[in-house]
Parts: structure tokens; C-alpha cells; sequence
């Protein structure tokens, strides 16, 4: 529940705030860089304050430039081409895998023996409670071999039909499965909706790739 909070309220929340709070940071830093430089008289008019005047004129070469970079092919601009990212992991991206290594406990099983009361697990922890399987499916033009039915767990979705085909590997002597899956994505794959022979709404068509 805390990762789930944290992915869609506080970081979208929290990141904005950082980013301004380092803009005004920065402003107010040049500001008192350009001050520091000129120091006007006591009844200088606005017009005729050097450091207003070197402030614009900063502004509009750094704002020229841009629009010259902007308009330039791309390919011709060397470095600038190239895409840059600081640090080594997204922003949103999710955190370090945090499986209890005893869920990695005796021998491995199959799909098969994934039963009511497993837990499965993401990337980053627990994500729902198997309460059942349902055989084979066809699903928009998608064959699945089996769908788990699953109680969602940490914010996931309460109920989610994951295809059998994600499950990464079993360990029945701790009732676990691990999917092939980075955490919460449970609605990106669209796993938190029922099968389509399953729904009461008319069938969506198939995309034909």
C-alpha cells in the first residue's frame, strides 16, 4: 500500500515542488550573482540600471541559442543529439526487488500446481492471493494457455486475471509464484479486467496488428 501511495500521490505531488524549488533556487542565485557585479547609485532610474539591462541581454542570447538549436537538423549537432539522462535508474522507476529470499524455498514446481491460497509475486513484493484458474482463453485476438484469478494485494487491483504465461517460476513448498513482471503493471496489461467472454458490455474488436 506504501509503494502504491507513494507512485501516485506523493512523487507526482513531491516532484514538481522539487523541481520549482531548485528554479527559484537557481533564479535567485543568478540574481544575486548579476547584483554582486553593478552596484547602481542611489537614484539611478530602473532604465538606466546596468545589471537589468546585462540581465535581459543574457536572456535573449541563452533564448536565441536555443531557437538556433532548435531549428538545426537533426544528425548536426553533434553532442547535442544525443539523448542525456542523469543517474542510473528512472525517475519512476520501480524500486529494488524486495522478495523475502525464503519465499525461493524447496523445488521448483509448474503452473500446475499453483492452487487457492498461492501468493504471487512482482518485482518488488507480494501482489495477490490466487483464488483460482480458469482454463485457456482467446482474449482480443489473444490466445492465453490459462488466466490465475487473483485478489490483488500493496494497492493492486482487488480482483485481476493474470495469464498463466507470466509466471516466471513456483515454489510449493511456500505456496509462491513469481511473474515476469516490474511491479504494479497489472492495468497497463490490462490484467484487472475480466476476459472478454467473461464481460457483460459488447466486445471490443480485435486490433489487427
Amino acid at each position: 500500500m506504501a509503494d502504491y501511495i507513494k507512485r501516485h500521490f506523493i512523487e507526482p505531488i513531491a516532484l514538481p515542488i522539487v523541481i520549482i524549488g531548485v528554479l527559484l533556487a537557481i533564479i535567485i542565485v543568478i540574481g544575486e550573482a548579476v547584483l554582486s557585479l553593478f552596484t547602481p547609485g542611489e537614484n539611478v532610474d530602473r532604465i538606466g540600471r546596468p545589471e537589468l539591462w546585462f540581465a535581459v541581454g543574457l536572456s535573449l542570447v541563452f533564448l536565441f541559442g536555443c531557437a538556433f538549436l532548435y531549428t538545426r537538423p537533426k544528425g548536426t549537432l553533434g553532442p547535442f543529439d544525443a539523448e542525456v539522462a542523469i543517474g542510473d535508474r528512472g525517475i519512476f522507476e520501480e524500486p529494488a526487488p524486495r522478495i523475502d529470499p525464503n519465499v525461493r524455498q524447496g523445488p521448483q514446481g509448474t503452473v500446475a500446481d499453483i492452487a487457492e491460497g498461492y501468493t504471487l509475486y512482482a518485482a518488488n513484493g507480494p501482489l495477490a492471493e490466487v483464488q483460482g484458474l480458469l482454463p485457456g482463453t482467446t482474449d482480443y485476438g489473444r490466445k492465453f494457455k490459462g488466466l490465475i484469478y487473483a485478489n490483488g494485494l500493496s494497492g493492486a487491483s482487488s480482483e485481476l486475471w493474470i495469464p498463466t504465461e507470466a509466471v516466471m517460476s513456483v515454489y510449493p513448498e511456500t505456496k509462491s509464484a513469481l511473474l515476469a513482471i516490474k511491479g504494479d503493471e497489472t492495468e497497463y496489461f490490462g490484467w484487472n479486467l475480466p476476459p472478454e467472454s467473461m464481460r457483460r458490455s459488447p466486445a471490443r474488436k480485435a486490433e489487427h496488428l
